[in-house]
């Protein structure tokens, strides 16, 4: 039996994770102000596993394993990260080189960049299997260095039945290859081949999420929100149901996101906010209404799906997001509730303790009159540029 041999690599997915929370929070209205991100969370990862709020392309998904083949190639031992990342930095002015006007990482920071696309796509390559899960960059790199200095010191034997089982430094060995132009003019645009290998890899990798079904099924239109998307009728019964209860959620939270920030315009005598968050309220009351959100929805069904795809959801979530939908279903008019009011302002204690600004002045002052109020899309604005990038490769749309 061939002898074979492999790597314990400590991964730096917590690092990323946090990482991935800082450029969340960095998104104009994306904080999560009343901490119903973990719902949200879950919900995205069913529905579009390995998207990131913080991805432009998809190509990038074939960039980035590309320059760690060329920088662990080209480079020995430490050398292999700087290397990497001058790699990252040449990709930037390519891409600007070949006309990308949108989408490029590092387009304004240049060098100066400080996460790089290697880090901003990782956690994508995992999800897809187009890395080995338990890899990080710095293992991948070193996992390459040490293969090429085991081979330099192995001898071969002349019986292939003798020979050890080479093992692999991590990325998918059957990878498309890189164009020519990669460093001098990039485009975002797939190739056939290339669109083949990722379709292939992320309806194989995610099989029963929406997005695998969203590659195999292009609707004839790609929709605002995914919930709009015309040909859903024909989704698996599971899948659609989370598709349901996604929409149904995304309609009901936002009239606590809105109403949030209608009392801290009141605490701070914004007249002309607080008439804004009252008109913008009273057209969610209208929504809740025309799309019917709340009307026969099955919350136990509802939270057994939640806790499924994440059995961490705090119960105190549980009790917020539970007396929200109650107080909403009994009256929609939470502008003037008293008790809808103590609810936010009850749940943002909660989360924020001492620093929730409908408790602390200091907090209050330093808000700019608007938080948290991007619609949840569970990123489906994500999926929907990677989807369309497939799409135009196979000239389907």
């Amino acid at each position: 039996m061939p002898s074979s041999f492999g790597w314990l690599d400590s991964d730096t997915e917590q690092r990323r994770r946090m990482l991935e929370v800082v450029d969340l929070f960095s998104q104009d209205g994306t904080v999560d102000e009343l901490g119903t991100g973990a719902i949200r969370d879950a919900l995205s990862h069913a529905l579009f596993p390995g998207t990131s709020v913080v991805h432009t392309r998809l190509r990038y998904v074939l960039f980035v394993p590309w320059l760690l083949q060329r920088a662990a190639d080209g480079s020995a031992g430490r050398d292999a990260a700087q290397h990497l990342r001058d790699l990252e930095v040449r990709l930037i002015g390519s891409l600007l080189a070949g006309g990308e006007p949108t989408g490029v990482i590092g387009s304004q920071a240049g060098a100066r960049l400080r996460r790089m696309p290697s880090s901003v796509y990782w956690s994508a390559l995992g999800a897809w299997g187009i890395r080995q899960p338990d890899l990080s960059v710095e293992g991948y790199l070193r996992r390459r260095h040490d293969l090429a200095r085991l081979a330099a010191r192995t001898a071969v034997s002349d019986d292939p039945e003798a020979r050890e089982q080479a093992p692999g430094a991590g990325l998918d060995p059957h990878l498309p290859p890189p164009p020519a132009d990669l460093l001098t003019r990039a485009t975002f645009d797939l190739t056939p081949v290339e669109e083949e290998y990722l379709s292939d890899s992320i309806a194989r990798a995610t099989a029963g999420s929406l997005l695998a079904w969203l590659v195999h099924h292009p609707p004839p239109e790609l929709a605002t929100y995914v919930w709009e998307i015309a040909t859903l009728g024909s989704l698996p019964a599971d899948l659609a149901e989370t598709v349901d209860h996604a929409r149904r959620f995304h309609t009901a939270i936002h009239g606590a996101v809105l109403l949030y920030n209608l009392l801290l315009a009141r605490r701070r005598s914004m007249d002309e906010a607080v008439a804004g968050y009252e008109s913008d309220l009273a057209l969610w009351r209208g929504e809740l209404q025309s799309t019917g959100a709340l009307d026969g929805w099955d919350r136990v069904a509802w939270w057994t799906t939640v806790i499924r795809l994440n059995p961490e959801i705090r119960p105190l979530t549980r009790v917020f997001v539970d007396q929200w939908l109650d107080l909403v279903t009994s009256d929609p008019d939470v502008a003037s509730s008293t008790d809808a009011a103590h609810l936010v302002a009850t749940r943002e204690r909660q989360i924020k303790g001492g620093r929730a600004r409908l408790a602390n002045q200091a907090a209050l002052d330093h808000w700019g009159g608007a938080s948290g109020l991007r619609r949840l899309d569970f990123n489906w604005s994500v999926a929907r540029t990677h989807l369309a990038d497939l799409y135009a490769a196979r000239g389907v749309a």
